[in-house]
């Protein structure tokens, strides 16, 4: 969710203001991910690195990540209108008590709820991801609790900040026209995962951005399918056709002359 700032220093308002805006953007997207059925979203609400920012910065966006996340798990909200349990994801030794208590009890809240599940990366990098991941694979190693043959790609996914939640990623979406990830979901993401650049800020970004996106990758995955399916049956084909020539006779048939009656 990037561009914040620059939206704020382009309507000449405060920064406060523009993170604001940027919030209320994230509801805007959220609402229409839920409403045309996608089951998982992730948001980068802060990074690790952010907290090299200036202190009051910081506790704006704390101020306002814990607001919003009040009012999308109020009963007749967000979370209770379209079933959406709230995970928060990330390295939460680095937050204050407050802010820790807080995010924990909109995660009891909604933790009944089980038809979508919205991460909150918060404070979050890839790197500490794996970081944590692998320390807990040790650790457990250590307990006794896994045989070092039971280490593979499975376990390390499982022991991420999402626990047994962890997906590939079908669309990564990255505002404001910069082109570079800031070291965000790297695992997760593949060489089927659609990654998107657009140049709009993100207190910019509409409901209408966000189906188009859906609506785009969604028509591609379709033709992805239907080609995939065409193949598997010409591969049927084929198996079948091979099958009924292996039946033939393999003794050569009576040579004819055309010169002898």
């Amino acid at each position: 969710m990037d561009g914040n700032r620059r939206y704020a220093k382009n309507h000449s308002i405060a920064l406060k203001e523009g993170h604001k805006h940027g919030a209320d953007a994230l509801v805007r997207v959220l609402d229409c991910c839920f409403r045309v059925g996608v089951k998982n979203v992730t948001t980068y609400a802060f990074s690790i690195e952010n907290f090299s920012r200036k202190p009051e910065e910081v506790d704006t966006i704390f101020s306002l990540l814990k607001y919003k996340l009040a009012i999308l798990s109020n009963e007749n909200q967000m979370c209770d209108l379209h079933n959406v349990r709230v995970k928060i994801i990330g390295n939460k030794s680095y937050l204050p008590k407050d802010v820790l208590d807080d995010i924990e009890m909109v995660e009891e809240k909604t933790k009944h709820h089980n038809k979508h599940i919205l991460f909150i990366a918060f404070p979050y990098t890839s790197r500490d991801d794996m970081w944590y991941s692998i320390n807990k694979i040790i650790e457990k190693f250590n307990n006794g609790e896994i045989l070092i043959d039971e280490i593979d790609e499975k376990l390390i996914e499982n022991n991420f900040y999402y626990e047994d939640s962890s997906e590939k990623v079908d669309i990564l979406v990255r505002t404001s026209g910069h082109t570079r990830l800031s070291d965000y979901m790297l695992w997760q993401c593949h060489q089927d995962s659609v990654i998107e650049f657009p140049n709009t800020l993100w207190p910019n970004y509409k409901f209408y951005h966000t189906w188009w996106t859906i609506f785009r990758w969604s028509y591609y995955k379709t033709l992805m399918i239907q080609d995939a399916e065409t193949m598997q049956l010409k591969k049927v084909s084929r198996e079948q056709v091979n099958k009924r020539y292996k039946d033939i006779p393999k003794i050569h048939p009576p040579f004819a002359s055309v010169n002898k009656a």
